[in-house]
């Protein structure tokens, strides 16, 4: 606090027949308080599912009955990734593409190999997993692949008739400085505040 404003204080505190040591005593005021910092709430039973087929690769998979955007679930999936990547003590991940033989999607690339700068820590648009799910009245589940060449609810299928859906992804944790000229490397870390404002569980 300011002297002028304990001064201040202390005049007037006078001239209310107030002892100046109340003035002095006066607690100051509390700072505010920190702002917490965003957390993506948490995921009811049974919408993330996390299986180690070794120590170092992992099968993730998020599911859910409530479609809302493909963009949005597989984004909800990659923060994950990012996040069981530092859980594990690792440092980036690199996706394990779902290719079937017959798969006629494209191989993804890096577009900047031998550009000296800036390297990217990952790719979203190289964030591909797959695809099950199930339409209101059908008996059986379909499955899509990004990898397919078939374009995603394909065949006039309308998403909003969605009744229960799966989306997983492979990955394998690494520690260490990243590679960052591999095109299915993502930097845990920086995934992760990329994505914390964006995502929240599907239902």
């Amino acid at each position: 606090m300011r002297r002028s404003t304990i001064f201040g204080f202390a005049l007037v505190a006078l001239g209310a027949g107030m002892p100046l040591a109340s003035v002095a005593q006066a607690p100051a005021a509390k700072p505010a308080a920190a702002a917490e910092l965003p957390m993506v709430p948490a995921a009811k039973p049974g919408v993330f599912s996390l299986k180690a087929v070794n120590p170092t690769r992992f099968t993730l998979a998020v599911t859910g009955k409530t479609f809302t955007s493909r963009d949005a679930i597989e984004k909800y999936l990659a923060y994950r990734a990012a996040e069981h990547t530092l859980a594990q003590n690792g440092t980036w991940f690199t996706l394990v593409e779902g290719r079937m033989k017959g798969d006629a999607g494209p191989d993804p690339v890096n577009t900047d190999p031998a550009r000296a700068g800036k390297r990217y820590s990952f790719r979203m648009a190289y964030w591909r997993p797959v695809w099950r799910y199930k339409l209101a009245g059908a008996a059986a589940w379909s499955s899509w692949s990004p990898f397919s060449g078939a374009a995603f609810f394909a065949d006039g299928k309308d998403p909003k008739n969605v009744t229960a859906f799966e989306v997983s992804a492979d990955i394998v944790v690494r520690k260490g400085i990243m590679d960052g000229n591999n095109p299915l490397g993502f930097e845990a870390a920086a995934l992760s505040d990329l994505l914390i404002n964006q995502v929240s569980p599907p239902e």
